[in-house]
C-alpha cells in the first residue's frame, strides 16, 4: 500500500527480498491492488522487469537481490529491503545507501530477527538515534490483525522455544558463540556523571582509532568505583581532530592512563599524544590489538561482566556490539578467535576492553610517568 501511495506522488520505489517468493508476494499484491489503473492503460506494467510505471514519472519495481552486486545497477528514492536479516550487509552499505544519496532518498528495512547480526545493530542504531533520521518499530506474529490466532497457536506448539521467540516474538537471541553474558545486570552506571563526582579517582581511558568504515570510540571507567563515566565514538573525521577530542575528554575527566591502541594509524597518533604537554602527567600505554593479545583482553572483560565487576553506560549502540560479539574456533589452529559477525562494528567492544585492561593493571604508584 505505502509503495502504491508514494509511486502515485512520483516516487520511485524498489522494493529487494533475497527469495523469489518473497519478491513475488509484493509483485502481486502492486498488481492486483492497480489492476483497474492497468487495464485503463494508466498505470504501464512490465511483467518481465516487474515493474509499474505511473504518470509523473512514479514507479515501482520488485527484484530479488541478497548483496552488492545484485542490487547494482538499479535506482530508487523509496528503497525497501525485506528479509534484511538474511541480506549481505553489503547490498546496504554499498548500494543501497549511495542509490539515496541524489535524491535525499528513504528506506526501509523489514526482517524477522536472525539473532544479533547486522539487522540487530541497525534496528539498535535506530533506537538509539536522537537525530530523527532513524526510527525503529517491533511486532511479534500476536499483532498481526490477519492471522489466525488459532491457527498460530497450533503451530507454535510445534516450535522449540528459540525458533518460538525469534520467529513468532521477533526477538533477537544471542549468537550461539555469543562472548558476554550477563550484560543487563552490568549496564547501570550513572548516565550524566561529572568530573566532580570522580575527582581524585583514577580514571582511566580506552581508545580504539577508526576513519571511514570504523569509528573511532573513547571509554573512560574509573578505577576507584570501576564504572563507566564517559564514552564518545564518531568516525569521518581526520587523525589530528580524533586527536583533540581524546585530549579534551582527558583534560576534562583529569585521566591519569590512556591505552590507545597502536595498530595502523594508531603509532603516529600515539607519538603525538606523548608529546602533548596537556598530557604530561598522563600514562599512556599503548596496546598492539595481536591474535595473540587479543584474546586476553577480550577474555578478562567477559569475565568481568558476568561477575558484574564493573558498570557500564547503557548505549543502545554500544550494548548492541557487546550483544553481537561472537566466538568462533579457528579450524586451522583450534583456537578461539573474537570478532563481531559480518557487517557489525566492534569498536565500541574494543575501545572498553582496552580500557579494562588499563583498570585491571592501574595502580597508583604507575601514574605519572609516560
Amino acid at each position: 500500500m505505502t509503495a502504491c501511495e508514494k509511486a502515485r506522488e512520483g516516487r520511485r520505489v524498489l522494493l529487494a527480498s533475497p527469495t523469489q517468493d518473497q519478491a513475488d508476494q509484493f509483485w502481486e499484491k502492486c498488481r492486483t491492488w492497480l489492476a483497474p489503473l492497468i487495464d485503463a492503460g494508466i498505470v504501464q506494467k512490465n511483467e518481465t522487469r516487474r515493474t509499474l510505471l505511473f504518470p509523473g514519472g512514479g514507479r515501482i519495481r520488485a527484484k530479488t537481490a541478497h548483496d552488492a552486486d545484485t542490487l547494482r545497477g538499479d535506482y530508487a528514492d523509496f528503497l525497501v529491503l525485506d528479509e534484511f536479516a538474511i541480506m549481505d550487509p553489503s547490498a546496504w552499505d554499498l548500494v543501497g545507501a549511495p542509490m539515496l544519496l541524489d535524491n535525499d532518498g528513504d528506506a526501509w528495512f523489514i526482517s524477522t530477527p536472525k539473532r544479533k547480526n547486522h539487522f540487530h545493530a541497525m534496528y539498535a542504531r535506530a533506537l538509539g538515534d536522537d537525530t530523527g533520521r532513524w526510527r525503529a518499530w517491533h511486532f511479534t506474529s500476536h499483532d498481526n490483525p490477519h492471522l489466525s490466532q488459532a491457527a498460530l497457536a497450533e503451530i507454535t506448539a510445534d516450535l522449540t522455544e528459540d525458533s518460538y521467540k525469534q520467529e513468532i516474538m521477533a526477538e533477537f537471541l544471542d549468537n550461539e558463540g555469543a562472548v558476554f553474558r550477563n550484560i543487563a545486570a552490568c549496564m547501570h552506571a550513572l548516565k550524566g556523571a561529572t568530573p566532580d563526582q570522580h575527582k581524585g579517582h583514577r580514571l582511566v581511558m580506552g581508545a580504539d582509532w577508526g576513519k571511514q568504515q570504523d569509528y573511532t570510540a573513547l571509554s573512560v571507567v574509573c578505577a576507584d568505583c570501576r564504572c563507566e563515566v564517559a564514552h564518545d565514538r564518531f568516525n569521518k573525521i581526520d587523525y589530528a581532530f580524533q586527536r583533540q577530542r581524546l585530549v579534551s575528554m582527558a583534560e576534562a575527566w583529569d585521566v591519569r592512563m590512556i591505552v590507545p591502541e597502536s595498530n595502523s594509524m594508531g603509532a603516529p597518533i600515539i607519538e603525538q599524544l606523548q608529546r602533548d604537554p596537556k598530557l604530561a602527567r598522563v600514562r599512556i600505554a599503548p596496546f598492539e590489538t595481536t591474535a595473540t593479545s587479543k584474546a586476553p583482553m577480550i577474555e578478562s572483560l567477559a569475565l568481568a561482566m558476568e561477575r558484574a565487576e564493573c558498570q557500564w553506560i547503557d548505549d543502545p549502540i554500544w550494548t548492541a556490539e557487546l550483544e553481537a560479539y561472537e566466538m568462533k574456533v579457528s579450524a586451522t589452529t583450534n583456537r578461539p578467535t573474537y570478532s563481531a559477525p559480518p557487517g557489525v562494528h566492534d569498536d565500541t567492544v574494543i575501545t572498553r576492553g582496552l580500557a579494562w585492561s588499563g583498570v585491571s593493571r592501574s595502580h597508583r604508584p604507575a601514574f605519572g610517568a609516560v
